[in-house]
């Protein structure tokens, strides 16, 4: 499209409905394409000058800023700018009402500028001229609607595609491009770009859901990739994750898990019972008139016996801890071994796994809920043999090796093998971040790396440590599985409370203790590794830590019940002033093309000919029309331009004569001058 060029009459119209269809709000979409077209049925008029224009656009800059931090405010920082996109074509409509609503069919580019607007009012104070560069914000609004309407909910509908190409070929068609061998391809490349658009926003939103995370890609409750075998220094985001805090003395758990893994393959983690019936939606109780989940497996269909009837029933006596933070569908919890319940989370949904694993639908980008614990239960099944005691055959020499140089006896209690292993883990190796193990189990000859971990370098991170000591308590013939999730260490004094950052990573053991017959936690990475893990506080992680803490904060405390309705009646009614003020400034200086009572105020062509048609086309080669400048004058500039068109001079002289003789021309001078512009259109686009 020419960039001063408007779209053809009720495209605008046209493609605010698809935005609004696409995107879930087709109710806004209709109001706003109403909004626009209405310029075509009224005559309603304002004088916008350039200095209005730039007021507009403040207007619309400070919306947008406002709207973004709405938004970010409001929802997961991760998508906030796919979501802040969905909403740009109602934001920019005050743009488009002044040209719309205006006496010019285009805007001046100095008004969207500081810098452009001062060398403006400096030519002008120097009597310098100046060649105004102007352009149709409608073409804006039409490709704004088409980008947003590829991010909306529904994007993924069929119509989506048909619709683009449809809309985008009436916009080229009405710009110029009439014949069918020009818009075939053009229209093809326009369905290519919005298809690939499509994939690429999403992809974009998945990787941005994926930085959401603290572990290395998008969280799989039944794979668990790891850096045994990497070289490099183990790098995990500072950024805040979840919020933790108490009442009184409560006690508070040290580990907090996502996931547990029980087959170790190559150097990863997975589970052999990956079926999506491994996770089941928990158990609920109503206990005190108030709902709660269930973590013991025993209150689930496929466990052990059922728990005795009153033994649910004192979970809120149990010591209990808050958890906020930012939560996507399929989220893991970050919860403690002896987990027993949850309540006051808003969730769609919450499924737990045979391995324990907790993952959450939240209703909402921020969750806010408490967890009880230590009530002797566990939310784990018992192990099954087979899984939870093999060991890959190219680490079971070395395994069995170690287990002989530590001395453990099959016969000896779980405390006293755990006890052992500590020992050895403490005084025999060194913990580190720096990586300098390559793996050997890729193909290329040599040790596996945890050989090479457990019996030469002895230096690694934590994955080496639970991987080796899970490995090591099943040759003795403890059942033994890998976890991961979080060490609580950093407290937060000043809110009273403790924070866990994507650097507080762990991972550990999670043992079967027969006589208890119950899994427990061990942790065999050396605790000097603590040392490290809390970033230092520079101004800005400390910035980014406060806009963690605003952000969350804001959401909980706008969604508590007590809060929305205030929150909402607030908000409406500074909307409703501004929407007030502004229309009451409209309405006291409106203007009418040719309002009844009183003289014409709008001095743009009152009379259209068919010499008007050829003005779009004819820009390509002579440009903007300057202001003040007739357009029979400016339009005779293409003698220069077309020498070999003599019909051009008579054209002008029957367009001057339609529009400005008082004599009725005869029907023939207009059916004349529709063939003298269809001829000068076909020479122009021919040139």
């Amino acid at each position: 499209m020419d960039k001063t060029s408007p779209p053809p009459r009720f495209l605008l119209g046209c493609s605010l409905l698809f935005w609004g269809a696409m995107t879930g709000r087709p109710v806004i979409g209709l109001i706003a394409g109403l909004l626009v077209e209405l310029r075509h049925w009224t005559t309603l008029r304002w004088d916008f000058d350039e200095d209005a224009v730039s007021r507009a656009w403040q207007f619309t800059t400070l919306a947008i800023a406002l709207a973004a931090v709405l938004i970010w405010l409001d929802g997961n920082r991760y998508t906030a700018l796919p979501s802040l996109l969905s909403w740009m074509p109602p934001l920019l409509l005050p743009m488009q009402f002044i040209q719309a609503f205006g006496m010019r069919d285009s805007l001046p580019l100095s008004a969207f500028s500081f810098l452009a607007r001062q060398r403006r009012s400096r030519n002008q104070r120097l009597g310098l001229a100046e060649d105004p560069t102007v352009f149709n914000f409608g073409n804006v609004v039409f490709a704004t609607c088409m980008v947003a309407a590829s991010v909306g909910s529904r994007a993924d509908s069929p119509a989506f595609l048909p619709c683009l190409v449809l809309l985008t070929g009436w916009g080229i068609f009405g710009a110029g491009r009439s014949r069918l061998a020009s818009l075939i391809p053009v229209l093809a490349a326009a369905g290519l770009a919005g298809f690939g658009g499509k994939v690429g926003i999403e992809y974009f939103e998945e990787w941005l859901g994926r930085s959401a995370g603290t572990a290395r890609g998008r969280f799989d409750p039944n794979f668990s990739g790891t850096l045994i075998g990497a070289l490099g220094l183990v790098r995990q985001s500072p950024d805040i994750v979840w919020r933790v805090r108490t009442e009184g003395n409560a006690p508070l758990p040290r580990l907090l898990r996502t996931g547990t893994f029980n087959t170790f393959i190559g150097n990863n983690w997975q589970n052999q019972r990956v079926a999506a019936t491994d996770f089941n939606d928990l158990d609920t109780r109503i206990i005190g008139g108030k709902p709660y989940y269930l973590l013991d497996p025993r209150n689930t269909d496929g466990g052990p016996a059922a728990t005795a009837a009153g033994e649910a029933d004192r979970l809120p006596t149990l010591p209990s801890f808050w958890l906020r933070g930012a939560a996507t569908e399929e989220s893991p919890l970050p919860l403690p071994g002896d987990v027993a319940g949850l309540a006051d989370f808003e969730l769609d949904g919450v499924e737990r796994n045979t391995f324990g694993t907790v993952r959450i639908y939240p209703k909402n980008p921020v969750i806010d809920g408490g967890v009880y614990w230590k009530g002797g239960t566990n939310p784990d099944f018992p192990p099954i043999a087979s899984e939870d005691l093999r060991l890959p055959i190219a680490e079971k020499e070395t395994i069995r090796a170690v287990v002989a140089e530590i001395g453990i006896q099959p016969t000896d209690s779980l405390q006293a093998q755990l006890a052992a292993l500590r020992t050895w883990f403490h005084k025999e190796f060194r913990y580190t971040r720096n990586l300098t193990i390559r793996s050997g189990f890729d193909g290329r000859p040599g040790p596996t790396a945890m050989t090479r971990f457990v019996k030469e370098t002895r230096a690694g991170h934590c994955e080496y440590f639970a991987t080796a000591a899970a490995l090591i308590l099943r040759d003795t013939g403890t059942p033994a599985r890998y976890a991961t999730g979080f060490a609580l260490m950093e407290k937060d004094p000043k809110r009273g409370g403790w924070v866990i950052r994507g650097t507080h990573g762990h991972a550990w053991c999670r043992v079967w203790d027969g006589d208890s017959g119950a899994w427990i936690d061990f942790d065999p990475t050396p605790p000097d590794w603590m040392a490290g893990a809390t970033p230092e506080f520079t101004r800005m992680q400390l910035f980014n830590d406060a806009l963690k803490r605003i952000r969350e904060d804001f959401f909980v405390w706008r969604n508590r019940p007590a809060n929305r309705l205030a929150v909402s009646i607030a908000m409406s009614l500074v909307a409703l002033a501004l929407v007030a003020f502004i229309s009451r400034r409209l309405w006291r200086s409106k203007r009418r093309l040719l309002g009844p009572g009183g003289p014409a105020t709008y001095d743009g062509p009152r009379i259209r000919t068919p010499l008007h048609d050829v003005e779009i086309r004819a820009r390509k080669l002579l440009g903007s029309r300057a202001p003040g400048q007739t357009f029979a004058g400016w339009l005779s500039g293409l003698e220069e331009k077309l020498p070999e068109s003599p019909q051009l001079r008579e054209a002008i002289d029957l367009h001057q004569r339609l529009r400005f003789d008082p004599a009725p021309a005869p029907d023939e001078a207009r059916q004349r001058l529709e063939e003298l512009s269809q001829d000068l259109a076909s020479r122009i686009r021919n040139s």
